[in-house]
C-alpha cells in the first residue's frame, strides 16, 4: 500500500531515529530539524539526513537510507530536475547511492542495486551523461541482472526521444514506409503527445455534439408537453457531459466519422467504437479496460513529454557509450585461465544487454550512422568470434543478436551480414567439424528469418535479385533441402552427427520451410488486408501525414532483377557449353558483342560456375578466350602471397586442365599478373617457378608415383630460373615443404577423402578448432573479393514476391517429395501438406500456374486408386482443402480437382446405404470397400457439395476455368454411363445464376457447348437428362429480370434450338428428342411467360422449325405455345421483337391439315397484326417488313384447297387492308399490289387450273372467285385516293392477268376494272387514262379472235350474200377449220368487256378525257365496229364456224373443264360480236363530230335487220331451215338492241336536227319499218320516235 509525502517523510525518519546510536547526535539533531519542516511539496529536504546516514558506515542507517531513497524515488515525491549546486537533484541521488558501492554486506549491495535501478529507469527524471557511465561501469562489475531493465529503458529512451536528421529522417521513410508515425523534426514522445491532444479535441467535440442532440429532443418535448398542457416531473434538462450517471438521461441516435452509432457514453477516446464504460478518474469515455489503461499512459506520456524533448542527442550519445562498453566486454579474451569462467559470464551478461537493447531499438537506432558504426566495427567481431567459441550459451546468444540485426539493421550491415552467412552459419551447416548444437541452433536462426515475410523479400531483392551478389535466400533454402534430401548421411558426418539427431535436423528444416512458405501466405493478406483500409480512407486523413512516402523507383531495382535472373540463365547455360553462354548475354544485352572485358566481369562475379569448363576456357587457345583469362586475373589481388600462395588462390576459381599446353598458357597469365602485384621479388622466375609447383604438386601428391621428388631434385630444377641466378634456398625450402604438407589445390573426390579421414581421427575439441579456422578463413577470402556492397533496397509491398517463389518454388517442392517419400511420422506428414496447401494458395495469387499446377499434380498421385494409407487420406484432405480455400487460383488445375471429386462420388457410391445394390460393388474386394468407408470416416462427403457452393466465391476468370474443367469431365465421365458432373453443371449454373451479365454470358458460352454436344448424343436416354436439366435450370434462370439492351434470354435457350436442329439420333429416337424439346419449350412458356423477353426468339425458332416437320404432335405443341403467346399478346406481355418469329409461326400453322388449327390460326394472325399496327404505328419501317409477310401468306393460302380456307383467308386479307390501309403511304399500296394482289391473282388463276383436284363444287370456286375481286374492287374504291399513284401499275396487273387467263377470271377481272373505273374515275389523271386507253388497245389487239375474223376465205361460200345460198339447198360442211371454242368466246367476251369500261370513260367522264383521247377512244370504236359489223352479217359463215367450234370443243375439252360453266353455255352455241357492235355504236355516236353519217349507217343497218326478220322460215331439220331461222332470231336481237341504242344515243341526236329533211326520212322510214314489222314492238321505242314526228310536223306546219 503506497503512503502520502508526509507518512513517508514520517515514518522514514522515525526509523532512522530509532536506529542512530547516542554518538550521532549531529543526525538526530538533523532529524529533528527535519521533523519541524512543515511547508513541503516533496522529499528533497531528507537528502541531508540520508547523506550523513551513509557516511555514518553504519549498516543499518545506510540499509534504510538506500531503502528509502528507493521508495521516494519511486513514488515521485523527489523534485530531481531541482538545481542544488551545480547538479540536479536526481544526480545527487545517484551520487549519493553509488557511495555505498564499497560496502561488502550483501544486503546494501542488493539495496544500493535497486536504488540505482529505480533511479535509472525513472520516468520522471532521466539520468544522462557521464553518470550513465559510471553507473554501468559499477553494474557490470556486480553482474546484476538489473542491468537489463536499465538497458531496455535507456534504449527505450532512444527511441521516444531521439529525432532523426533530414538525410536520416528520410532513409527511415524509405525503410518503413509512410506509417504516419514519423515525423520530420520531432521525438516520438512528442507525436504521441499531439495524438493524444487531438483525441481529446475529438472527445470534447463528441461531447457538444450529443449535448446539442439532447437539447433538441428536449426542447421538442417541452413543446409537445405545452401543446397537450401536461406536466412531466420527470424530465429533466440534458447535461452538458457525456459521461453522466443520470439513468434518466436522454438518448440520442447518431453516429461519427467512422458512420459508428453512439454507445451509451458516445465514442471512444482511443478506438473510436461505441463506448458503453468511462473512466472514473478522468470522466473520459472508453469501450474496454485495455483502452481505459492505454488513455491513462497517453495522458500520463502527455505530462512528461515537453519534459526531455530537448535532450535527443545526449540520448544518442548514452546509448553509443552504453553500446560500445558492452561490445568491448563481450569481446573480453580471458588472459588468466582462473578467470575463465568470470570471463565467460561477463560475455554472457553483454551479450543478453546487447541482446536486449536491439530488441528494443526501431528508427532511431536504425538511422543513427554513429550507433550503425559500432555494430558494424565492433558487434561483428564480437559476433565472430563468440559464434566460434566452444560455450553454448555464447554460441545461442551470438545467433540471437545475429537475429536482431537481421530484423533491424540489415539495411546498414549488407556485406557484413551476407558474410556471417555464408562463411559461418553455412559453415555450420555444412562443415563435418561443426558440433550437432552448431547446426541445429544454425537451423533455429534460419527459422527465425525464414519466417520473417518482410525480411525475406528484402534479402531476394537485395542479393537474389542483385547482379554481382549472391543467391543468398536460395542457398538457405538450397542448404536445407541437401540436409532433408540425406546430406548428413555421408561417412563424414557419421561421427558427428547420429540418426536421431540427423532426423531432429531433417524435422527443423521441414519447419523453416512450413514456417517460410505460411509466412508469406500471412503477409500477403495482412498487405491485402491493410490496402483495402488504405482504400477507403478519406482524402482529409490522407493530408494529415505531415511528410509523404518517398519511395526509390522501381524501374531500375526491376531492371536489375531481370538481369539477375538472365544472369542465373547464363550460369546454366555456361556449366553446359560456354559459347551458349556468349550468345545469351549478347541476346539479353549484357553486352552487346563478344566483349572480353565484360565476359571476364561475368565469370569473376559469378562463383557457380563449373570449375571445370572454367578451366577448359581459361585453357583454350583461342584468343578471346586468353584475353577473357587475362582479364579475369586481373580481377586477383595477388600481393603479399608467396607465389604458391597466390597460385593456391588463383587455382580456388577454377580447375587447372589436364593438357601441358593449356597448363603452360595458364601459369603465363598469371605469372604476369604476379609480377605486376609483387614488383621485384621476381625477375623472370614467375613463370617458371610457378609451372615447377604445378610438377611438384603433381609428383609429390600422385598415389601411383612412388618416387617422390625430393628437396634435392626440386632446387635443382629450380637452379638458374631467375635471369642465371638461384633463388634462395630459404625460399625454395619453404616452398617445397608447404606444397609436401598442403597441395595447391585438389580434386573434389581428394576433398571429400580428407575430410571423410579427419573426421574419423579428430576430437571434438580440434575439430571446434578447425571450425574456426575454416571460418576465419573463408571470411579472409570473402572480404578480400567482395567489393563493397551497393545501395540496399527496401520494400514495403508484395510486388516482388512472384519472382521470389519462381526461385523458391523448386526446392520446396524437391525437400517436400523427398520427405513425404521417406518420413512416416505423422506429425511431419501433416506438416508437408499444410506447407503445400499454403504454397499453392500463395502461388495461386501470383499466377504462378505452371508452378502450382505442379504441386497439385503431386497432391493427386496421394488421390488415385483407393486412399488407404495416412498419407493418401491425408492428400486427398488436403486437396479438398485447396480446393476449397484456393479455389479461385486453381484455374487450368480445376480438371484434375474435379478428377478428384468424381471419383470420390464413385467410391461413394459404393458404401452409401441407400444403394446397397451399387453396380460400382462389383469392382471392389471386401478390402476396398473396407478402405472406402475409413476414407470417408476421415472426409466429410458434404465437402463436396461445399466446393460446388462456394463456386460463388470464385472470381471471374476462376469461375470460367473451373466449367470448363467440369464440362471436359463430365463429357470424360458421360462415355463412362456416368452423369455425376453434368447434373453438377446445372447446379454450379443455378448457384452463379447472379453474376453481372458479361460474366455469365462466358460461363454460359461453355456450358452451352456442353450441353449441346450432350443433348444431340445418339445416347437418347442421356440426351434426354440433359435436356431435362437444361429445362429445369431454364425455368429458375428465366424469372430474373432481364437488362435493358441485354438480351441473354435468347443465349441461354439456345442450346434447344441447337439440339434440336443438330441432334444426331435415328429418325425416329430424333423425332422423340424434338417432341421433348418442344414440350420443354411448352412447359417454360406456361411457367416463366411473364418473364420471358428475348428467350422469346429462340422459342419461336423452334417452334418455326418444329413446324417445317409434318408432325401432328409437334404441331399440338407448337398450338399451345402460340396459343398462350395469343392470349396475353394485348397485354403487351409478350417480347414486342418475336412479332415476325410468331407471324411465321401462325402462317406456318394456316398451312396444316387440320381445318380447326388453320382457322384458328387465321384469326390470331389477325389479331396479332392488329395488335402490331396499333402499338407501332409510329414505326412505319417495322410495319413495313410486317404487312407483305403476313398479306402473302393470306393470299397464298387461296391455292389452299379448302373453300373455308380460301374464304376466311381472302376475308381476312382484305379486312386487314381495309382497316389498316388508311394511314399507309403511297410506296406501301405499290407494295401490296406488287407483294400481294397480283401474287393473290396468281393463286386465284392457279386455282382455277387445279379445279379438277380439288373438293370443292364449281359453284364454290366462282363464289370465292366473285368474292375475292369483289373485295379487292371495294378497297380499291375504298383507298383510291392514297392508291391514286398506283392505278397505272393496277392497270398494268389488271391487263396482264387477263392476257394471262384469257377465260372467266378475265371477265371478273375487267369487271372490277369497270367498276372502278365507274366509281371513281374522277380520281384518275390524265397520265391515268392515258395508260387505260393504252392498255385496253393492246388487250383488244391480243385478245383479237382473229381465226374468225380471217375466215372469209376459207370457203367461197363465206363471201356470198345469204339470200343467194339459201336460194338452193344447202348441204353440210365438212370439219376442216380447228376452232377453240372457248378460247374464241373468251376473247369475245374480253373484247366486249373492254369495249364497256372504255365505253364509261366516254360516256361517264367524257368532260374530264382530254381530246386526245376522245379520238383515241373513237378510232378504237370505229375499228371495233368495223369488224363487229362485218363478222356479224356474214350468218353463214358463223353457222359453219361454230358448228366446227363445237366439234372440237368436244374432241378436245373433257367433262370437268372449268370453262364449261352455266355463264357460257350459250356462247359455245353462238359466235358474234353483235354486244361489240352496239357498244361501239353508241361510244362513236357520243364521240364522233359528224354523228349523223354514221346513223345513217345504224338506220340501214336497222332496216337490214327488220328485213331479215321478215323473212320466211321453212323447213327446220335442214341446213336452209336452221339459216333462216337464226336469221330470224338475230334480226329480232338486232332490233331489239337497235331500238335501245335509238332511243338512249340517236333519237336526242335526230331530236336535235329536225331541221334536216333527211332526219325526217329516216324517221319516216323508221316507223314503216316498225309498222311492217311484228313480234319485236317496244312502246317506249314508238312513243319516242313517233313524238320526234310530231314535232317534224309541228315545225313544217308552223314553216307554213
Amino acid at each position: 500500500m503506497s503512503l502520502s509525502l508526509s507518512d513517508l517523510i514520517n515514518q522514514s525518519l522515525d526509523k532512522i531515529k530509532k536506529g542512530i546510536t547516542k554518538k550521532q547526535f549531529e543526525l538526530e539533531q538533523l532529524i529533528d530539524e527535519t521533523l519541524q519542516i512543515k511547508d513541503y511539496y516533496n522529499a528533497t529536504h531528507l537528502l541531508k539526513v540520508y547523506q550523513q546516514c551513509i557516511e555514518s558506515k553504519q549498516v543499518k542507517l545506510i540499509e534504510l537510507a538506500l531503502f528509502d531513497i528507493k521508495n521516494i524515488v519511486d513514488q515521485g515525491f523527489l523534485a530531481g530536475e531541482q538545481i542544488i549546486g551545480e547538479k540536479r537533484t536526481i544526480e545527487i541521488v545517484l551520487d549519493l547511492v553509488m557511495q555505498t558501492q564499497l560496502e561488502k554486506e550483501e544486503t546494501i549491495q542488493i539495496l544500493m542495486i535497486k536504488a540505482i535501478q529505480a533511479i535509472m529507469t525513472n520516468k520522471k527524471h532521466h539520468i544522462y551523461g557521464e553518470s550513465v557511465t559510471r553507473v554501468f561501469q559499477l553494474l557490470i562489475n556486480l553482474h546484476s541482472e538489473a542491468f537489463q531493465k536499465m538497458v531496455c529503458t535507456y534504449f527505450a529512451r532512444l527511441e521516444d526521444n531521439g529525432i532523426l536528421a533530414e538525410d536520416e529522417y528520410q532513409l527511415a521513410i524509405q525503410q518503413q514506409g509512410n506509417s504516419g508515425q514519423l515525423v520530420f523534426g520531432k521525438s516520438k514522445v512528442l507525436v504521441n503527445a499531439e495524438q493524444y491532444m487531438k483525441s481529446l479535441m475529438t472527445s470534447i467535440v463528441d461531447e457538444v455534439q450529443i449535448y446539442c442532440e439532447r437539447s433538441q429532443i428536449y426542447e421538442q418535448q417541452l413543446e409537445d408537453l405545452n401543446k397537450s398542457k401536461v406536466i412531466d416531473t420527470t424530465l429533466d434538462e440534458p447535461s452538458l457531459r457525456n459521461v453522466t450517471i443520470d439513468n434518466n438521461q436522454i438518448q440520442v441516435n447518431i453516429v461519427n466519422e467512422l458512420k459508428i452509432k453512439n454507445g451509451k457514453f458516445g465514442w471512444c477516446t482511443v478506438c473510436r467504437r461505441q463506448a458503453s464504460q468511462y473512466c472514473k478518474d478522468t470522466k473520459v469515455p472508453v469501450c474496454s479496460k485495455e483502452c481505459k489503461n492505454i488513455h491513462l499512459n497517453q495522458m500520463l506520456n502527455f505530462s512528461q513529454s515537453h519534459q526531455h524533448s530537448t535532450f535527443s542527442e545526449q540520448y544518442e550519445k548514452d546509448a553509443y557509450e552504453i553500446l560500445e562498453m558492452l561490445c568491448e566486454l563481450s569481446q573480453r579474451d580471458p588472459q588468466n585461465p582462473q578467470l575463465a569462467q568470470v570471463i565467460i559470464k561477463c560475455k554472457v551478461l553483454s551479450l543478453e544487454l546487447i541482446y536486449e537493447a536491439l530488441t528494443q531499438s526501431d528508427t532511431i537506432l536504425q538511422n543513427k550512422p554513429k550507433l550503425i558504426s559500432v555494430l558494424k566495427e565492433q558487434l561483428l567481431e564480437s559476433l565472430l568470434k563468440n559464434s566460434l567459441s566452444a560455450e553454448k550459451q555464447l554460441l545461442i546468444l551470438t545467433l540471437n543478436i545475429f537475429i536482431q540485426l537481421i530484423w533491424r539493421v540489415r539495411s546498414r550491415l549488407k556485406k557484413e551480414l551476407e558474410a556471417l552467412i555464408e562463411n559461418v552459419y553455412f559453415k555450420f551447416l555444412e562443415s563435418s567439424n561443426s558440433s550437432f548444437d552448431h547446426k541445429q541452433y544454425t537451423l533455429k536462426v534460419l527459422n527465425k528469418i525464414l519466417t520473417r515475410p518482410k525480411v525475406l523479400i528484402e534479402i531476394f531483392v537485395n542479393y537474389d535479385c542483385s547482379v554481382g551478389q549472391n543467391n543468398l535466400l536460395k542457398k538457405l533454402l538450397d542448404m536445407q533441402c541437401r540436409i532433408i534430401q540425406g546430406r548428413y548421411n555421408k561417412q563424414e558426418f557419421q561421427t558427428s552427427i547420429s540418426q536421431n539427431q540427423e532426423i531432429y535436423l531433417k524435422s527443423l528444416c521441414l519447419d523453416n520451410y512450413c514456417g517460410y512458405v505460411r509466412s508469406l501466405k500471412e503477409y500477403c493478406e495482412q498487405y491485402e488486408d491493410a490496402q483495402t483500409v488504405v482504400q477507403v480512407q478519406s482524402f482529409d486523413e490522407q493530408e494529415e501525414a505531415i511528410v509523404q512516402q518517398q519511395q526509390l523507383s522501381q524501374d531500375p531495382l526491376e531492371k536489375q532483377k531481370q538481369m539477375k535472373l538472365e544472369m542465373n540463365k547464363a550460369v546454366e547455360k555456361f556449366n553446359f557449353k560456354p559459347e551458349h553462354c556468349i550468345k545469351h548475354l549478347i541476346a539479353v544485352q549484357y553486352m552487346e558483342n563478344r566483349d572480353p572485358k565484360l565476359f571476364a566481369q561475368f565469370l569473376w562475379e559469378n562463383r557457380d560456375l563449373n570449375k571445370d569448363k572454367l578451366g577448359e576456357l581459361f585453357g583454350s587457345s583461342k584468343e578471346f578466350d586468353q584475353k577473357v583469362f587475362s582479364l579475369y586475373v586481373d580481377f586477383m589481388k595477388f600481393k603479399g602471397l608467396q607465389v604458391d600462395e597466390g597460385l593456391k588462390y588463383m587455382l580456388e576459381f577454377f580447375t587447372l586442365p589436364g593438357e601441358s599446353q593449356q597448363v603452360d598458357r595458364i601459369m603465363e597469365k598469371f605469372a604476369s599478373k604476379y609480377c605486376i602485384d609483387n614488383p621485384g621479388i621476381y625477375q623472370s622466375a614467375a613463370y617458371t617457378i610457378s609451372y615447377l609447383l604445378i610438377m611438384l604438386q603433381t609428383d609429390l601428391h600422385n598415389e601411383k608415383n612412388l618416387d617422390k621428388m625430393t628437396l634435392a631434385q626440386f632446387t635443382n630444377l629450380a637452379g638458374g630460373i631467375n635471369d642465371g641466378e638461384n633463388l634462395p634456398q630459404e625460399l625454395l625450402q619453404g616452398l617445397y615443404s608447404r606444397i609436401q604438407k598442403t597441395p595447391l589445390v585438389l580434386h573434389a573426390k581428394e576433398w571429400a577423402r580428407r575430410a571423410l579421414e579427419q573426421a574419423n581421427q579428430v576430437d571434438q575439441r580440434r575439430r571446434h578448432a578447425m571450425l574456426a579456422k575454416e571460418a576465419e578463413d573463408s571470411l579472409k577470402k570473402w572480404f578480400k573479393e567482395r567489393p563493397n556492397s551497393d545501395a540496399f533496397y527496401y520494400v514495403n509491398s508484395i510486388e516482388h514476391m512472384k519472382s521470389l517463389l519462381q526461385q523458391t518454388w523448386s526446392v520446396i517442392f524437391a525437400s517436400i517429395s523427398v520427405f513425404l517419400e521417406q518420413s512416416e511420422d505423422q506429425q511431419q506428414i501433416l506438416l508437408c501438406f499444410e506447407t503445400i496447401q499454403a504454397f499453392i494458395q500463395l502461388m495461386g495469387r501470383f499466377d504462378l500456374d505452371e508452378e502450382k499446377d505442379t504441386f497439385i499434380r503431386f497432391l493427386y498421385r496421394y488421390c488415385t486408386n483407393i486412399p488407404s494409407t495416412y498419407k493418401q487420406i491425408l492428400g486427398v484432405q488436403t486437396l479438398i482443402k485447396v480446393i476449397l480455400q484456393s479455389g479461385q487460383y486453381l484455374r487450368k488445375s480445376w480438371k484434375v480437382a474435379l478428377q478428384l471429386i468424381s471419383r470420390l462420388e464413385q467410391l461413394h457410391q459404393v458404401v452409401k446405404k441407400i444403394k446397397v445394390d451399387s453396380p460400382y460393388k462389383e469392382n471392389y474386394s471386401q478390402e476396398d470397400i473396407i478402405s472406402i468407408e475409413r476414407l470417408f470416416q476421415q472426409i466429410q462427403y458434404d465437402q463436396i457439395d461445399k466446393i460446388f457452393n462456394s463456386s460463388i466465391n470464385l472470381d471471374s476468370n476462376s469461375i470460367l476455368e473451373f466449367i470448363r474443367a467440369l464440362c471436359e469431365l463430365s463429357e470424360e465421365e458421360i462415355k463412362q454411363n456416368r452423369l455425376f458432373l453434368l447434373s453438377r453443371v446445372i447446379e454450379i449454373a443455378d448457384f452463379n445464376m447472379n453474376r453481372i451479365k458479361i460474366v455469365w454470358s462466358r460461363m454460359w458460352e461453355i456450358m452451352r457447348e456442353h450441353f449441346l454436344e450432350v443433348g444431340c448424343l445418339q445416347n437418347v436416354f442421356v440426351a434426354v437428362y440433359a435436356i431435362d436439366l437444361l429445362k429445369q435450370l431454364s425455368c429458375k434462370f428465366l424469372q430474373q429480370p432481364e437488362l435493358t439492351n441485354y438480351h441473354f434470354q435468347k443465349e441461354f435457350l439456345l442450346p434447344f434450338e441447337q439440339i434440336f436442329n443438330h441432334t444426331q439420333t435415328q429418325q425416329q429416337n430424333k423425332i422423340q428428342l424434338r417432341e421433348y424439346v418442344l414440350s420443354c419449350m411448352c412447359m417454360i412458356t406456361n411457367i416463366c411467360f411473364n418473364s420471358i423477353k428475348s428467350g422469346w426468339k429462340i422459342i419461336m425458332s423452334i417452334v418455326n422449325q418444329a413446324l417445317q416437320d409434318d408432325q401432328q404432335q409437334m404441331v399440338r405443341l407448337c398450338v399451345q405455345i402460340t396459343d398462350k403467346i395469343m392470349e396475353d399478346v394485348s397485354n403487351q406481355q409478350v417480347y414486342s421483337e418475336i412479332y415476325m418469329e410468331l407471324i411465321q409461326a401462325l402462317i406456318k400453322l394456316t398451312k396444316n391439315k387440320d381445318v380447326n388449327i388453320v382457322s384458328n390460326s387465321i384469326k390470331q394472325l389477325k389479331i396479332l397484326v392488329d395488335h402490331i399496327a396499333q402499338i407501332k404505328q409510329d414505326d412505319t419501317k417495322y410495319l413495313d417488313q410486317l404487312w407483305i409477310p403476313v398479306l402473302s401468306a393470306l393470299s397464298v393460302l387461296y391455292s389452299d384447297e379448302r373453300a373455308v380456307v380460301q374464304q376466311q383467308s381472302v376475308n381476312t386479307l382484305f379486312e386487314l387492308l381495309k382497316v389498316h390501309g388508311e394511314q399507309q403511304s403511297n410506296e406501301f399500296w405499290k407494295m401490296i399490289l406488287r407483294g400481294v394482289i397480283r401474287p393473290l391473282f396468281d393463286e386465284i388463276q392457279f386455282s382455277k387450273l387445279q379445279f379438277a383436284k380439288q373438293s370443292q363444287s364449281k359453284q364454290q370456286v366462282i363464289q370465292n372467285f366473285k368474292m375475292s375481286f369483289c373485295l379487292f374492287t371495294d378497297l380499291v374504291v375504298h383507298y383510291i385516293q392514297p392508291m391514286q399513284p398506283c392505278l397505272n401499275d393496277l392497270i398494268h396487273i389488271y391487263i396482264q392477268l387477263v392476257l394471262q387467263a384469257q377465260d372467266f377470271l378475265s371477265t371478273l377481272c375487267l369487271d372490277s376494272l369497270k367498276t372502278i373505273v365507274k366509281q371513281v374515275g374522277n380520281s384518275f389523271t390524265e397520265e391515268n387514262w392515258t395508260v387505260l386507253i393504252e392498255q385496253i388497245q393492246h388487250l383488244l389487239q391480243q385478245c383479237s379472235p382473229n381465226e374468225l375474223l380471217e375466215a372469209y376465205d376459207l370457203d367461197e361460200d363465206f363471201q356470198k350474200p345469204l339470200d343467194e345460198l339459201l336460194k338452193e339447198e344447202i348441204q353440210p360442211k365438212k370439219f376442216s377449220f380447228k376452232i377453240n371454242a372457248h378460247e374464241c368466246t373468251s376473247k369475245q367476251s374480253i373484247q366486249q368487256k373492254c369495249l364497256e369500261i372504255l365505253e364509261v370513260q366516254a360516256i361517264r367522264f367524257n368532260k374530264q378525257i382530254s381530246e386526245q383521247h376522245r379520238l383515241q377512244i373513237l378510232a378504237i370504236f370505229s375499228e371495233q365496229y368495223k369488224i363487229s359489223k362485218k363478222f356479224n352479217t356474214n350468218l353463214y359463215m358463223r353457222y359453219f364456224l361454230e358448228q366446227w367450234a363445237m366439234q372440237w370443243n368436244m374432241v378436245n375439252t373433257g367433262p370437268e373443264d372449268f370453262d364449261d360453266m352455266s355463264y357460257n353455255q350459250n356462247a359455245l352455241k353462238q359466235l358474234n360480236f353483235i354486244n361489240q357492235e352496239f357498244i361501239s355504236a353508241t361510244v362513236i355516236i357520243k364521240l364522233t363530230a359528224n354523228p349523223l353519217e354514221f346513223i345513217e349507217q345504224l338506220i340501214q343497218r336497222f332496216s337490214d335487220a327488220y328485213n331479215g326478220f321478215q323473212q320466211p322460215v321453212h323447213k327446220l331439220e335442214t341446213l336452209n331451215g336452221s339459216l333462216e331461222q337464226r336469221r330470224y332470231s338475230e334480226s329480232q336481237t338486232i332490233i331489239s338492241m337497235s331500238q335501245i341504242l335509238f332511243m338512249e344515243s340517236v333519237f336526242p341526236i335526230l331530236k336535235v336536227n329536225l331541221q334536216w329533211k333527211i332526219v325526217s326520212q329516216w324517221l319516216i322510214q323508221l316507223l314503216k319499218l316498225g309498222l311492217n314489222a311484228q313480234n319485236v314492238e317496244n312502246r317506249e321505242y314508238n312513243k319516242i320516235l313517233i313524238n320526234l314526228l310530231e314535232e317534224i310536223i309541228n315545225c313544217e306546219n308552223n314553216q307554213f
